[in-house]
């Protein structure tokens, strides 16, 4: 028996509506993004805001746009020190590290049909060192990004108590003490967490470093300081870097390498042991599938801003879960 499906002009209109916004979301992706980055710059400044609100200046109590302007001056005194003091040195190992390879593979055993090959890998490896510089230097010098997150992020610094007590107001009065603890706890979380991560990447990269140096591994700078930055990429990074490492050492001796590999190895030990317990406390991560599947997420929708926001943003949703629904991550 045949059935009519009537479909309502209303019924149209809201599927109308739906496609609309959900284009709209899609095409503003990237202010989206540069939105988001903002309030997590935000929630990772609100307790540096909070502790110089706590002083005083001239006898009387710091205001909070005097703590904000001393908050992000700081920041930004920050990564300029990165811009100008890491990131070129960091740059030129990788450079000469990337054009060396074809080299270094020559002290390596390989198959003879194999090592015809290997010269072929010069050009295309400095066009490669290229490429890697090039990027890097367009995504560092991309300040207007930049400087649109920093002035929203003031902004939003500026007012916001007042844009917490305009979004809890949202909420059911029943809840909103509920949603405020949780807001608080998001703060407390993120916060805690960018900070024992930068501990965490300044400790890596220095004993690194020094660890390398010792064993008088080539490139040992541009080691020590890749080495830090993916300590930023949870479980995955300090693979990684310990991978290349390695490969570096193997290159020079086996002996090298294998005092390599023992160090990275150490050096994981040392911090899962001792240094994240003690830094990161009870935010230390999550189950590393948990974080693998939220770098690719992220990475694949929006790019690097979706890499950089990935952990944040799980966090504030696992934040968000326990709260309302007492699930674990």
């Amino acid at each position: 028996m045949d059935k009519q499906i009537v479909i309502s002009i209303k019924t149209i209109i809201l599927f109308l509506l739906t496609l609309l916004g959900l284009f709209v979301i899609y095409r503003l992706g990237p202010i989206i993004g540069i939105l988001l980055l903002s309030t997590l710059l935000v929630i990772s400044m609100e307790q540096p805001v909070r502790y110089f609100m706590r002083g005083f200046l001239f006898n009387k109590r710091i205001s909070r746009g005097l703590a904000v302007l001393i908050s992000y001056s700081l920041f930004v005194l920050i990564i300029l020190g990165v811009l100008t003091f890491v990131v070129p040195p960091l740059i030129t190992e990788l450079q000469k590290m990337i054009v060396s390879i074809p080299y270094m593979l020559q002290n390596v055993k390989i198959p003879q049909e194999w090592q015809s090959s290997v010269p072929n890998m010069i050009p295309d490896t400095s066009k490669i060192s290229t490429g890697v510089i090039n990027a890097t230097f367009s995504i560092f010098s991309n300040f207007a990004t930049f400087l649109s997150v920093l002035v929203i992020s003031i902004y939003m610094s500026l007012d916001w108590e007042n844009i917490k007590k305009g979004f809890i107001s949202l909420f059911p009065k029943n809840n909103e003490d509920i949603v405020q603890e949780t807001i608080e706890d998001i703060e407390k979380n993120v916060g805690a967490w960018i900070k024992g991560q930068l501990l965490l990447m300044l400790v890596i990269g220095v004993a690194s470093f020094i660890g390398l140096s010792i064993l008088g591994v080539r490139y040992s700078v541009g080691l020590g300081l890749l080495s830090g930055i993916f300590e930023a990429i949870p479980n995955v990074g300090p693979v990684l870097s310990a991978i290349v490492a390695g490969l570096i050492g193997f290159t020079d001796s086996p002996i090298k390498g294998i005092g390599v590999v023992s160090l990275f190895v150490i050096i994981q030990q040392l911090e899962n042991n001792l240094l994240v317990p003690k830094i990161m406390g009870k935010v230390s991560g999550f189950r590393p599938l948990v974080i693998l599947l939220a770098l690719l997420v992220g990475a694949n929708f929006f790019g690097i801003i979706g890499a950089v926001c990935a952990v944040p943003v799980t966090m504030i949703a696992s934040t968000i879960l326990k709260k309302f629904f007492g699930t674990n991550n």
